[in-house]
């Protein structure tokens, strides 16, 4: 067939709409990691339990990278077949897992601190704990420390 073969990418684009309303849940679920993480900074909580808030925005960050990776290597690949226009019709599945494998293996862990919403997130946490700290030293100047007190237990 002159011009190469005539591919459809009609399901194609559908999985990655599909994957880009995945993408929504990945930035809701950081959103409700932050809220978390800054009310259990503000009741003063156990730092063991923000840590751990902090481990689940570095997964979602790698969860968030993973998936951009693969929608870009899906639409690099779909791009580069309709430029090409190839006589045969090419493993789509190989072509994408291998530029996928690609960007996988650049990854690097200070890329996932980078994370628009993890820079968010710690930016919010240093804020929450320096509005805090004021809170602890307005309780002590006054002499409340009975409230003060109270602050630490829960």
């Amino acid at each position: 067939m002159p011009g190469g073969a005539r591919i459809s990418f009609n399901s194609v684009d559908s999985s990655l709409s599909s994957l880009k309303n995945c993408q929504s849940y990945i930035n809701t679920g950081m959103d409700i990691a932050t809220h978390v993480a800054l009310d259990l900074v503000e009741s003063f909580n156990d730092v063991e339990d923000v840590n751990s808030m902090e481990k689940v925005m570095i997964e979602y960050a790698a969860m968030d990278r993973e998936l951009n990776h693969y929608m870009r290597a899906i639409e690099e690949t779909v791009n580069q077949i309709k430029r090409e226009k190839p006589e045969n019709i090419p493993d789509l599945k190989s072509l994408v897992h291998e530029k996928f494998t690609a960007m996988e293996r650049e990854n690097s862990d200070s890329d996932l601190q980078k994370n628009e919403k993890y820079v968010y997130f710690k930016d919010q946490l240093k804020l929450m704990r320096k509005q805090c700290m004021s809170q602890i030293v307005q309780l002590e100047k006054t002499g409340d420390l009975n409230s003060c007190q109270h602050l630490f237990k829960n």
